[in-house]
């Protein structure tokens, strides 16, 4: 950590400023050395969207049941998976432990709080009224406390009663080398976080738009209001939940309707297989394809509170057939465009071919993970029917589905609808799969598994080929490795590296 901590002081000397009315013209740059002195400045360092919005983090990627890791892939199309991909797919924490931190998230989530506390300190030194300093805490203390819930979801145990007393993270106030980075307990974390979500609620900037774009890279009462839903879900505190879902609504309630507002791209993608002979084979990407590197249409798909995305810099978020299984392919728009059929051609999988579909939603390696008008909705559907209002709670949730459903399907394809409390629940936990894969499914096992519903359950089990950290040994006698309820693996080990830099303060966890 202290590692990372001298990197973000020497990147925080020559980040390149610009203003909110250049920020979406050219990409930041690095060229030009500036030490921030004015609010100017400081706010420009907040509207740099490529210090914040990534979230390369393989746990959530290759962990839970939405990710298709079989020995029947890799027998067909062995480059689909690298080491990393079975390492942390098969939770194996021994290996996970050695890979490079950056595919941990780790480094990347502490540079974010390092700017948040730096940003803290030094605030009240420059000239700007009392509310524009308010505002730039408020939304420090929420960048703080967004990356603190991503730490500790991949690296601490669940949230419960049970496991307060378990290893948390280190509580990381300020800029100095000097402060401990010994971890705190897992209650004291999280009422760290709370508490940070307390200040960053008094946030004063309203979600609006600039430059014709919703002005989701920078926090908002819409923002904030929607990550403490999604913070009080995490701890089944559904009343809290359900408030700040609707608070974040009522601020912004937009959705893009799959029927009007999606587009494929004008020229379909082409891929040659050879076998048994030549022959073409188009795929057909959603919404965007070829534009990777242009943060606009990120932006301009309108449902983000928060501009954040998980990326996945294989290009490859391969769906597994249980995921696939809960669209319906006739008329789910989120099927239609978001499941990119032959996608496997694309990655290589052509000679000999071998089909299988990847899961799209921006520029093959991106899927937006900030909170979102979905989310909400989800989240209200959800603490609705746990709290015993699940007709209303369908009610929520087919908003939503009035925006993905084909228009043209008959009306029992597009409304949800259950006979109990307990169907209508296991509903709007398929529909957050379909809405939002990879993304929040590891979150979201974590938290069935420790609420007070058996039924919500989830035991992950994969059967796979045996495989090192540099390899995959296929053709050899598959391992079935199960993920149990209570198992400590749910919470991922900090990398080797840190523990080793910061000379044993902090400690590993223990499997």
């Amino acid at each position: 950590m202290k590692k990372t901590y001298k990197y973000i002081v020497t990147l925080l000397l020559i980040t390149a400023f610009f203003s909110c009315d250049d920020f979406l013209e050219e990409n930041p740059s690095k060229n030009d050395s500036v030490t921030p002195e004015s609010l100017e400045d400081f706010e420009a360092l907040l509207n740099n969207y490529n210090e914040f919005y990534q979230e390369s983090i393989y746990p959530l990627i290759f962990s839970s049941d939405d990710f298709e890791l079989t020995t029947t892939m890799f027998d067909n199309f062995n480059r689909a998976y690298s080491a990393s991909d079975a390492i942390y797919g098969t939770w194996n924490t021994e290996l996970a432990a050695n890979e490079s931190a950056r595919f941990s998230g780790w480094p990347a989530e502490w540079e974010k709080v390092f700017t948040a506390n730096y940003i803290i300190e030094q605030i009240d030194g420059v000239a700007a009224s009392e509310e524009e300093k308010a505002n730039i805490k408020a939304e420090c203390y929420f960048i703080r406390a967004y990356s603190y819930f991503v730490l500790a979801n991949v690296f601490c145990l669940p949230y419960s009663d049970a496991n307060l007393d378990e290893l948390g993270l280190p509580i990381k106030q300020t800029t100095s080398f000097s402060e401990s980075t010994a971890r705190a307990t897992l209650g004291e974390t999280y009422n760290f976080i709370e508490s940070d979500l307390m200040n960053a609620l008094e946030i004063t900037r309203s979600f609006g738009t600039e430059n014709g774009l919703n002005n989701s890279w920078r926090a908002s009462t819409a923002a904030v209001n929607g990550f403490a839903a999604r913070f009080y879900l995490a701890l089944n505190n559904y009343s809290l939940a359900q408030e700040y879902a609707q608070k974040a609504l009522d601020k912004y309630n937009t959705l893009r309707n799959y029927n009007t507002g999606m587009r494929f791209s004008d020229i379909p993608s082409f891929a040659t297989i050879f076998n048994p002979a030549p022959e073409q084979v188009e795929i057909f990407y959603p919404y965007t394809h070829d534009q990777q590197r242009v943060v606009e249409d990120r932006l301009e798909f309108g449902e983000s509170y928060y501009f954040r995305m998980l990326v996945n810099t294989a290009w490859a978020y391969w769906p597994s057939q249980d995921l696939l299984s809960l669209y319906d392919e006739d008329y789910d728009l989120r099927y239609k465009f978001h499941v990119v059929e032959n996608y496997s051609y694309a990655r290589g999988a052509i000679s000999p071919p071998f089909s299988y579909p990847g899961y799209i939603f921006f520029f093959k390696s991106d899927i937006p993970n900030g909170p979102s008008v979905p989310e909400m909705l989800l989240i209200k559907a959800e603490c609705q029917i746990r709290q015993n209002a699940w007709a209303e709670g369908l009610e929520t949730a087919n908003i939503l589905r009035a925006a993905r459903m084909d228009a043209s399907a008959p009306t029992n394809a597009i409304n949800l609808t259950a006979a109990s409390q307990e169907e209508a629940l296991t509903k709007i936990i398929e529909e957050r799969r379909r809405e939002m894969p990879f993304v929040h499914r590891w979150y979201d096992i974590k938290r069935y598994n420790n609420n007070d519903n058996p039924a919500d359950d989830v035991i992950l089990s994969r059967t796979f080929y045996p495989f090192n950290s540099s390899a995959i040994f296929g053709g050899e006698t598959p391992v079935t490795t199960t993920l149990d309820v209570k198992s400590r693996k749910y919470a991922f080990p900090i990398p080797n590296e840190e523990i080793l830099i910061s000379n044993g303060e902090l400690e590993q966890n223990q499997y």
